[in-house]
């Protein structure tokens, strides 16, 4: 409790209410000025900064997001790059077997057995490179499921041309060595079967291996017809979705076949 002492209020009269209204209004003043000065200041600082994290965390998330657009071009180009080597190796099969057969039929040998005219066929022994989904995903946003289908389908197509060709070429170096290992029995020389001049057993078994790998020869010749200009179509349907998709981070660039369309 605060107690008075000093001259009666009631001599002092006004002038006592004015003082003490003064002494109150000073208080106010060095007190509430700076404190909302302070307030003031400090919300317009937290203002400030909650707009430059806001800032920040924009740019950075743009960034971020250029960042996977790169990304998924650069996975883009990728299985562009493994689409068309598969189709390269596939033409270039083709293109063996071809002038092998034009070889044969321009030295006078066109009455010979299939395989009797391709020898081994090089680049059996290349692989396919595989498509992950991950790289292919961007087709299934873009509503391309059907050509994501179509991209792992050649790629196991042409996978299977590729080991084919390698059986071939295996069967064809065990025929030789069943013709070599014969050769008394048989004359190699004579008709346009190998296996004509053998007789009985022998006969047999020489007709089965080389009817094997004539029909094996055959069916990698038809799927390379069929499978060569797909794959093509397939390529340039995937080049045309990944530059859509991706604009600058995905160029356009020219490529030219190994085979040229008849």
């Amino acid at each position: 409790m605060i107690q008075w002492h000093g001259p009666d209020k009631k001599l002092l009269g006004e002038d006592f209410k004015l003082d003490l209204e003064f002494f109150d209004l000073q208080i106010i003043d060095d007190v509430w000025v700076p404190l909302l000065a302070t307030i003031i200041g400090g919300a317009l600082a937290l203002c400030g900064s909650f707009g430059a994290t806001v800032m920040a965390n924009r740019s950075a998330k743009k960034t971020r997001l250029e960042e996977q657009e790169r990304s998924e071009a650069e996975s883009a180009y990728t299985v562009f790059f493994k689409l068309f080597d598969g189709h390269n190796l596939a033409a270039n099969l083709k293109r063996q077997i071809d002038e092998m057969f034009d070889t044969a039929d321009a030295t006078g040998s066109s009455e010979m057995e299939p395989w009797a005219k391709v020898m081994e066929i090089v680049g059996s022994t290349r692989s396919i490179e595989s498509i992950a989904p991950s790289e292919t995903a961007f087709l299934i946003r873009e509503k391309k499921a059907d050509l994501l289908n179509e991209i792992h389908l050649v790629q196991e197509r042409l996978a299977s041309i590729l080991a084919s060709a390698q059986k071939y070429n295996q069967l064809r170096t065990e025929l030789g060595d069943f013709l070599e290992a014969n050769l008394s029995e048989g004359k190699v020389g004579e008709g346009t079967k190998l296996s004509a001049p053998f007789e009985g057993t022998m006969k047999l078994r020489a007709e089965l291996r080389e009817c094997r790998i004539n029909n094996l020869l055959g069916q990698i010749m038809e799927n390379l017809e069929q499978d060569i200009p797909r794959s093509w179509e397939i390529l340039e349907e995937f080049k045309e979705a990944a530059s859509e998709r991706y604009g600058d981070n995905f160029p356009e660039f020219r490529i030219e076949r190994v085979l040229k369309p008849l």
